[in-house]
This record gives structure tokens, C-alpha cells and sequence, in this order.
């Protein structure tokens, strides 16, 4: 009578392996212990912003505005007299003049900065480069005894320092005195601005044919 060898130690090990392999096949899992839960926190916020500054009309800056620019008119007074129109020479009249910017475009600040300005002008805005709508009254005494509104248009450009030691300024405007006069004027600037020294001339107009005045600017 044969008698079946007892299996060997290689031939029981295929076995189990037959066995996992067919299992892993079918879909199921070799393992019951679960899986861990990994919890993803948020990553942080590294994105930068900022609000440009937006200069609004404050009580400061309202009574800053209220300091007047003296000025000297220097023109010829004429007067009608029995024998017709009559000139007297030329006459010298103390006045102030008080200036607003309605609108102002400043080409000179970086791109970065908002480039218009309303009212509210900071210096570094009107002096590094700018185009202003300007709007000036003024009161002239002597032989002139008036006040004046004159909305004009003018143009500022650096010299020195983006404007803060040097800048000059081209411009023109207009008023009503004995008609509609057109007026041309030149200024330079120090100290950003604050300080400087404008000469506006009307040659058309003889009463007003020159005004020199002392520019006081605050915003």
C-alpha cells in the first residue's frame, strides 16, 4: 500500500501565498487595522494689501487757506476828464489773494499713488510735477479797489530734489475788469512749495499790467 508523503515546509508556504494573493485580488484587505485621518490645516494668509491715502479737507486746512498771499499791483491809472481820457502814470496798490486747486493731476508721484487730487493737495502732488485747475480771489486796494476772481490753468515742474528745494510753474488766467482780460503768469518755489514768488502780467490791461506776489501755499 502507497502511503501520501507529508507535505513539505516549501509547499505549504506557496499555499498561504496562493491564499493572500487571491484575497488581495478580490478586493479585500490583507490588514484590518484602519487607516489614520490626516487633518490639513489651513495654510496662512501671506498676501499684502494696502489703502492709499486719500487726503480729505480738514478745520486745519481750512484755516491754512484763510492765510492770504501779499501782492503789489504796479499799472497805469487813467481817468476821463473834460478834454477825454486822461493818464495819470503809473500807480503801485498793496493787495492779498487767497488760492484754491479744485482739481489737481500730479504726473510726478509714484505710480503706485493715486494721481488726482481734489482741494486737498499735498505738496509733494503739485511740486514733483503737476497740472492744476487753480482758482485764485484777490483784493487789490489803491487805484484799483476791487476784489477779483480769476480761475486759471498752470503747470508746475521740479528742479531740484523732485520739487522740495526747487520747482517753477507756468500759467495762465483770467478776470473781469473793464471787460474780459486774459493774464499770463511765473512763479519759482522752495521749501516743497510753501514759500515762493509769482509775477503775473496782463499786457493787454493797463491798471493790472504787472502783480508780483509773495505765494504763501499750504496744501
Amino acid at each position: 500500500m502507497n502511503r501520501r508523503a507529508p507535505p513539505s515546509i516549501a509547499g505549504l508556504a506557496l499555499v498561504a501565498l496562493g491564499v493572500l494573493t487571491g484575497e488581495e485580488a478580490r478586493g479585500e484587505p490583507a490588514s484590518s487595522v484602519p487607516e489614520p485621518e490626516v487633518h490639513h490645516a489651513p495654510l496662512p494668509d501671506t498676501s499684502l494689501g494696502f489703502q492709499p491715502a486719500a487726503p480729505r479737507p480738514t478745520l486745519a486746512w481750512a484755516a491754512l487757506q484763510l492765510v492770504p498771499s501779499p501782492e503789489v499791483a504796479v499799472g497805469r491809472q487813467r481817468h476821463v476828464g473834460p478834454s477825454g481820457e486822461v493818464d495819470a502814470g503809473p500807480r503801485a496798490a498793496f493787495g492779498l489773494r487767497w488760492q484754491l486747486t479744485p482739481v489737481l493731476w500730479s504726473f510726478g508721484v509714484h505710480p503706485s499713488q493715486p494721481r488726482w487730487r481734489t482741494f486737498v493737495v499735498d505738496p509733494l502732488a503739485r511740486q514733483s510735477g503737476s497740472i492744476e485747475l487753480s482758482t485764485s480771489f484777490e483784493y487789490i486796494g489803491g487805484h484799483v479797489d476791487r476784489l477779483l476772481a480769476r480761475p486759471g490753468l498752470r503747470v508746475y515742474l521740479p528742479v531740484a530734489h523732485k520739487g522740495e528745494y526747487l520747482s517753477v510753474s507756468l500759467g495762465t488766467s483770467v478776470y473781469a475788469y473793464e471787460g474780459f482780460r486774459v493774464a499770463y503768469d511765473v512763479g519759482a518755489y522752495i521749501l516743497a512749495g510753501t514759500l515762493g514768488v509769482q509775477m503775473t502780467v496782463a499786457p493787454a490791461h493797463a491798471p493790472l499790467a504787472a502783480i508780483a506776489t509773495v505765494r504763501l501755499r499750504y496744501f
